[in-house]
């Protein structure tokens, strides 16, 4: 079993959301660099990121926090947050983040979806979240 620990990052700071509302958070001490040193020292080998900035701007927000992240620990990165090109997954992966977690973006246009698995082989995962019930079907015409 692989364990994911998890940081959301919003203006700089690890939060966490209430229920995905950006108006009802808590901030916590620890800057987001802190945080995943905690995370390496407790012996985890990955950790799950995600750029809430970049969620709401469909920027890549956060970029060099998540750099600074990769270079200083051996740690396997996931990131998702509002990537929504594929110049911002390049740019996660030259960054040495190990997998681009992909949402509405990838569901909205099936070609950037399809774009992104080819151009990114093995470096792509899709994220979706479901509310009340309701849930995406997505079809794979062809597995990556």
């Amino acid at each position: 079993m692989k364990i994911f620990p998890a940081i959301d990052i919003k203006d700089k700071k690890c939060v966490r959301l209430v229920k995905g509302d950006f108006d009802n958070k808590t901030e916590y001490e620890l800057s987001p660099v802190e945080q995943a040193r905690r995370y390496k020292d407790h012996g985890f080998k990955n950790l799950h990121i995600v750029d809430l900035d970049g969620a709401l701007t469909g920027k890549t927000v956060n970029l060099d926090t998540i750099r600074d992240i990769v270079s200083k620990f051996n740690l396997k990165v996931e990131v998702g947050g509002g990537i929504r090109s594929i110049d911002s997954i390049k740019k996660y992966i030259d960054g040495g983040v190990e997998k681009v977690i992909l949402g509405s973006a990838a569901i909205k246009d099936k070609n950037f979806l399809k774009d992104a698995c080819e151009k990114f082989l093995n470096r792509i995962a899709l994220g979706l979240d479901a509310k009340k019930w309701s849930f995406v079907n997505i079809w794979m015409e062809r597995k990556f």
